[in-house]
């Protein structure tokens, strides 16, 4: 009767742990932004937390099985690698509820899994760590007798503006290279129209997207 109790308790573990690790999947699916989404990823978290369970509930409190099944592990080499960050929290999360259901703590797991869905979407809805303004790089060739009047214009249109490199071009003036802090679009119109003022005879900006890692 204990034996067909305890099937039965590590199989409700192995249904939530799946469960949960199939919502995970999906909310990370709804959630995610960017251009480097793979559908594999997506397919792995569904069956992490699965894994994690089982791994749990075959340990036990055997530190000989837990030793054992660490070795056969470390036999397995991934050679997969998370860029992002936020994708590493995903597999945490969903390890994590696996490991809380091979346990019994299914309290903890569905708590767990709960909060970080309520974090995630109030990120995403929220645009939450998203920095105000828009990055940009600015190439510019000015003549030599308004080099010491473009900081001033670029002052007037940014929060932020590095020099990042100068080429001198003789009597023709300079190229150089700045990194720029826009407060928005608007910004961006304002500043090109007014670089011909400036004495600056060509220019290029090229905008960054901050949620992007190149």
């Amino acid at each position: 009767m204990n034996q067909e109790f305890d099937l039965l308790a590590a199989a409700s573990s192995l249904m939530l742990a799946l469960g949960l690790s199939f919502g995970i999947s999906a909310l990370y699916t709804a959630t995610y932004q960017g251009v480097g989404y793979l559908k594999g990823f997506a397919q792995t978290l569904a069956l992490a937390g699965l894994a994690s369970a089982a791994v749990m509930l075959c340990v036990g409190d055997s530190i000989a099985r837990g030793i054992g099944i660490f070795g056969a592990v470390n036999l397995v080499q991934v050679r997969s690698t998370i860029k992002d960050t936020r994708d590493l929290m995903f597999v945490f999360i969903t390890l994590a509820a696996g490991v809380a259901c091979g346990v019994g703590a299914w309290g903890i797991a569905l708590v767990a899994t709960g909060l970080f869905a309520i974090a995630i979407l109030f990120q995403s809805l929220t645009d939450f760590g998203a920095r105000r303004g828009v990055s940009a790089v600015l190439r510019v060739k000015v003549n030599a007798a308004a080099l010491m009047a473009l900081p001033g214009v670029l002052a007037r249109h940014t929060t932020r503006a590095v020099l990042s490199s100068s080429r001198s071009l003789g009597d023709e003036g300079a190229e150089q290279t700045y990194q720029l802090r826009l407060s928005g679009t608007t910004a961006q119109a304002a500043l090109l129209a007014d670089l011909p003022g400036a004495g600056v005879s060509e220019s290029s900006m090229l905008l960054q997207d901050d949620s992007l890692e190149v």
